[in-house]
């Protein structure tokens, strides 16, 4: 659904959000589908395990992605692609607010650069923590 306007800005703004969303969903649902297709090659079943090995770990979420990005992950590869597939599900929607606080930036909009920034700062606070 596109809105109209004189200007266009909103179905704009809409569309590149809408992009960011989709994209990383898709992203997300391709690596753990690769991800449980190896792991389904590798040990034959998709059960629950309690392995410690098996667990996501790290002292918060920023921690976890340096992990990951620095490959102390520790994990097999099919494990590794379902918690990279995660790890883009949560960063989907933190995405979407940087990109908004820029956008709006870039059009001026002091309000709503406050009010996302506030956003941020929250989805922040809770990554941090977690």
């Amino acid at each position: 659904m596109k809105l109209t306007n004189s200007n266009g800005n909103e179905s704009r703004l809409e569309t590149a959000i809408s992009y960011i969303l989709v994209g990383g969903v898709v992203t997300s649902l391709f690596l753990e589908i690769i991800g449980m297709v190896s792991f389904y090659r590798f040990y034959g079943h998709l059960h629950i395990t309690e392995n410690k090995e098996m667990f996501i770990r790290g002292e918060n979420f920023f921690r976890l992605i340096y992990g990951l990005l620095e490959g102390n992950h520790g994990q097999k590869g099919a494990v590794f692609l379902m918690t990279v597939g995660i790890t883009m599900l949560i960063l989907t929607p933190y995405v979407r607010v940087i990109f908004s606080v820029f956008y709006f930036a870039w059009r001026k909009n002091i309000k709503y650069v406050l009010i996302t920034i506030a956003v941020l700062m929250v989805l922040t606070t809770s990554l941090l923590y977690h």
